[in-house]
């Protein structure tokens, strides 16, 4: 293959030196070793720049620092979906080296885990679990407050390969789906219309459920705040899956301490790991569990074999799957 080098401009022929940076699909790496043309090593993410002086791609995430210590690197490989990394490195944004992520591999864990917590909250599986914890029986209560989601309508914001993955399992429990984004999509045959970002304060009034599946760049960071917050139905529920930072948790403290909302739950805050005197732990009506959404092994299977398709395709000079407008950060 003939590559061009980003350190003096040389052309010439060479092995690509991959380096393998991120943890993620380690389980299976494995399915790299036929790929012709490639000398693979790994290192912790954390010591990439002390490894980096002559990789030409790299999968996992750039340190801050990372162009000046790997003069030839041309191809990033993310090994998420999210790529917010970029706004923390505008020489990263400036080059020409690519960028691409792994869109497509997360639908169907987050959609599942998306649906566990609308469920656990309709179903009242916490406050069950709580008295469970307490050897107590109290049935009445939870027997009122449990709700069907059948027929309630999801508000699904950013209706990118997880938003459509979310649909397609809301679909299933007979639900209405709705959904908005930044940028004109297809609707995929999941939803009549995909609105416009700026019809977001007429939208909201209209679900049940709010989802944020959306990117975490500059223009979605607190896109649901404390107005959006207030015109969201009193017995509505909130979920977050995509990245935390969306939602401004200091009027998400605020609405749940006041009353409304049915429920919240969160896969992603601002913070993570979330510090141990943050309020938000006390919150009611409220789930968090730990950036979870996402995990699965068939999903991590699917990471690998994106990196490998892509592998296959960067040698035989092909266009790559998944390239991330890095200006847009998506």
């Amino acid at each position: 293959m003939t590559i061009k080098g980003r350190d003096n401009g040389d052309t010439h022929t060479m092995t690509l030196k991959v380096l393998l940076a991120s943890a993620e699909g380690e389980n299976f790496f494995h399915l790299l070793d036929d790929v012709e043309g490639i000398e693979i090593s790994r290192c912790p993410g954390r010591e990439v720049t002390q490894h980096a002086a002559d990789i030409d791609i790299l999968f996992g995430h750039p340190a801050v620092d990372l162009l000046d210590a790997a003069p030839r690197l041309k191809w990033i490989q993310s090994s998420s979906a999210g790529v917010e990394f970029v706004a923390r490195i505008p020489e990263l944004v400036a080059s020409d080296i690519i960028l691409t992520n792994t869109r497509g591999a997360h639908g169907p864990s987050i959609g599942e885990h998306t649906m566990a917590l609308l469920l656990a909250m309709t179903r009242q599986i916490p406050e069950s679990i709580e008295q469970h914890n307490r050897k107590h029986w109290e049935r009445g209560a939870l027997y009122r407050a449990a709700r069907e989601v059948n027929g309630l309508t999801m508000g699904i914001v950013g209706f990118g390969a997880i938003g459509r993955g979310i649909a397609q399992r809301a679909l299933a429990f007979d639900m209405n789906v709705m959904a908005i984004d930044a940028f004109p999509v297809d609707g995929f045959s999941l939803v009549d219309e995909v609105w416009p970002i700026s019809r977001l304060e007429e939208f909201i009034p209209l679900v049940d459920v709010v989802v944020v599946a959306a990117p975490l760049t500059a223009e979605t960071r607190h896109l649901i705040g404390a107005e959006q917050l207030t015109l969201m139905k009193d017995d509505a529920y909130l979920i977050a899956v995509s990245r935390g930072g969306i939602i401004d948790e200091s009027a998400l403290s605020d609405t749940l301490a006041s009353g409304k909302l049915a429920g919240v739950a969160l896969d992603v805050v601002e913070q993570e790991p979330l510090p141990a005197d943050s309020p938000m732990w006390d919150l009611p009506r409220f789930i968090l569990t730990p950036h979870l959404a996402g995990a699965s092994a068939p999903k991590e299977r699917r990471v690998v074999e994106i990196f490998r398709d892509n592998l296959i395709r960067y040698q035989n000079g092909d266009p790559l799957v998944n390239v991330v407008d890095k200006a847009k950060g998506f």
